[in-house]
């Protein structure tokens, strides 16, 4: 227990230290969106290249991304049973169906990073990739709503993508047995290396409460974290998934609210209050989840 405590401890720590840092007002709102970019077009795309290259590609992953499929379909049935039992208004329900069905990898990277290095990130990054998927569709669907330009939109979204072009590439690469040079594996390292903090000072400092029916949030957590949680048991037995493939799915699957939630909710001028207090709250519970769900996997 001692272990992980000290594997953890700087990933608890820099996520402190962004909210510490949205409080002093050191980060603003512009400041953390330019720390989101500069994840998302370099530290991430860096980082993907600097794992999958050199990882050992096994069959068993190719389960990964199907439970993924499976998980975002029950999460998005059990978001619209709950939108309709809790009589949400479509602002909030939106935020309510965005939030459960695209999981925030992004916050599980650093743990999974700490804990079961490279093999672990490659069986994250195949995991995610229907994640992602659903993640432009829903943003788009939301975006380009009534103006007949959606599929094209996500497609040309997905295309220019500079993570998905790095996973592409990462797995084209170790299939094809290739490896970066000296010179270049140095770049990809030393990019790669801002991901983690800067992704945790990102969370950490768009970290945020509102005020907002407390059934409401409790809806959100159950289908995204609970019935995550609970897919992720019954598909690593249903495709008897064991070892590292088996946490990485059940850690994954209850991850907490995507932080795109809050993006759809500013693009469609959606609940925004519910939004924040969604992504807050799921990421605080599995700052407690995650670790015991390392503990006993």
């Amino acid at each position: 227990m001692f272990d992980l405590a000290f594997l953890l401890a700087p990933t608890f720590a820099t996520f402190a230290i962004g909210i510490l840092l949205r409080k002093l007002g050191v980060l603003d709102t512009v400041a953390i969106d330019s720390l989101f970019k500069i994840i998302y077009n370099l530290a991430l795309p860096a980082l993907l290249l600097s794992v999958l290259p050199f990882v050992s590609l096994e069959p068993g992953m190719l389960f990964l991304p199907l439970s993924a499929i499976i998980i975002i379909m029950l999460s998005a049935g059990g978001a619209a049973v709950s939108g309709r039992l809790l009589h949400l208004e479509n602002k909030t329900e939106g935020v309510l169906f965005a939030g459960s069905i695209i999981m925030n990898l992004g916050f599980v990277v650093p743990f999974v990073k700490s804990f079961y290095g490279d093999e672990g990130l490659a069986r994250l990054f195949v995991f995610d990739l229907p994640n992602s998927l659903s993640a432009y569709t829903i943003a788009y669907g939301f975006a380009c709503r009534g103006n007949g330009a959606g599929s094209l939109a996500i497609a040309r979204k997905i295309a220019l993508s500079p993570p998905v072009w790095a996973l592409m590439a990462g797995l084209f690469l170790n299939l094809a047995s290739h490896r970066p040079g000296p010179i270049e594996a140095g770049i990809i390292n030393s990019l790669s290396a801002l991901a983690v903090p800067l992704l945790l000072l990102a969370l950490g400092a768009s970290a945020r409460f509102a005020k907002v029916r407390m059934k409401d949030i409790i809806a959100g957590i159950g289908v995204r974290m609970v019935l995550g949680l609970a897919a992720g048991f019954l598909l690593a037995d249903l495709f008897n998934l064991r070892g590292l493939d088996r946490a990485i799915l059940i850690i994954a699957a209850s991850a907490p609210a995507g932080f795109n939630t809050l993006t759809f909710a500013a693009i469609e001028n959606l609940d925004r209050d519910y939004a924040a207090s969604l992504v807050t709250t799921s990421m605080l519970l599995s700052l407690l989840l995650i670790p015991i769900l390392l503990t006993i996997l």
